[in-house]
């Protein structure tokens, strides 16, 4: 068994402004590191129903957050949290990435994985 990389294109679309230390080219340049290693499987994130967002998350604040998302320019969510209208898809595909980890290490799919996504935490 090998180890998977799941990521997505999206994560460069969650923008924080200059200055912020997490930014675009961070996935970036760790994707590209990750791509000169031959024994991995590249994988992307999986679909899932948001319900099980309340696995881990109380009501109110997953809907806060999806209500949070502007339409241009940033937006601070919190003292440190700053979305764009582009960390919406990015924040599913983090989601769905380390489901499609924990699915395929459970199924024995991967040995194990490692999700390079943005926004980090998801």
């Amino acid at each position: 068994m090998k180890t998977a990389i799941i990521s997505s294109d999206t994560s460069i679309n969650h923008l924080t402004g200059d200055g912020h230390p997490e930014q675009p080219k961070r996935v970036v340049a760790i994707t590209e590191k990750l791509k000169k290693q031959k024994n991995l499987i590249w994988d992307k994130p999986s679909t899932f129903d948001h319900k099980i967002l309340k696995k881990a998350h109380d009501e109110n604040y997953i809907n806060m957050v999806q209500k949070s998302f502007p339409n241009e320019g940033i937006k601070f969510l919190d003292g440190d949290t700053i979305i764009s209208p582009g960390s919406k898809d990015a924040t599913i595909d983090a989601v769905g990435s380390v489901i499609k980890a924990i699915d395929g290490v459970e199924s024995k799919k991967f040995k194990n994985a490692f999700c390079a996504v943005r926004p980090p935490g998801d």
